[in-house]
């Protein structure tokens, strides 16, 4: 997570590779990841606004982690993200404060989505709260009927 800014270009060049490689639907290039892959699954999208059609962190990390030092994602740069965003979290997540990082960076970047559950239950069995991408894996979350798979490929490079 300290090598955001590093690893950023190195995963922009691999993204460079597969479309050259492989047809590839340039207007349809979605971000996503859980965790230390959610907060870059956002400075992805702060780095390269025009890159990706939609972005879904999952119990993404934008605070100081460990705490005590500078946010990993300052609002300045949340506040500029203009690639559509839907963010999932877990309230119970132990790991990653969900208040603190998904709640926060849903109300600092503009239009984004949020579906935030109190607990990871799935087939009646209660997960660890940072467990929150069994939801997104199942298409579970949704708003107004729309779940989030079909959010996303409904969403193209802008």
């Amino acid at each position: 997570m300290e090598d955001g800014p590093r690893f950023a270009p190195l995963i922009h060049e691999i993204i460079g590779e597969v479309v050259r490689r492989h047809r590839i639907d340039r207007d349809r290039i979605y971000v996503a990841g859980c965790s230390n892959g959610g907060y870059m699954s956002m400075k992805m999208t702060t780095v390269y606004p025009t890159l990706f059609a939609a972005s879904v962190p999952i119990c993404g990390i934008v605070t100081a982690f460990p705490p005590g030092g500078a946010p990993l994602l300052p609002d300045s740069e949340l506040a500029r993200i203009t690639t559509p965003s839907w963010l999932v979290a877990s309230g119970d997540d132990t790991v990653v404060d969900s208040q603190a990082n998904t709640v926060h960076a849903h109300e600092v970047i503009p239009g984004s989505l949020m579906t935030l559950y109190d607990h990871v239950i799935w087939n009646g069995y209660q997960f660890h709260g940072h467990f929150s991408w069994i939801y997104v894996a199942r298409n579970d979350p949704s708003i107004d009927g729309t779940h989030i798979r079909q959010w996303m490929a409904a969403q193209r490079r802008h």
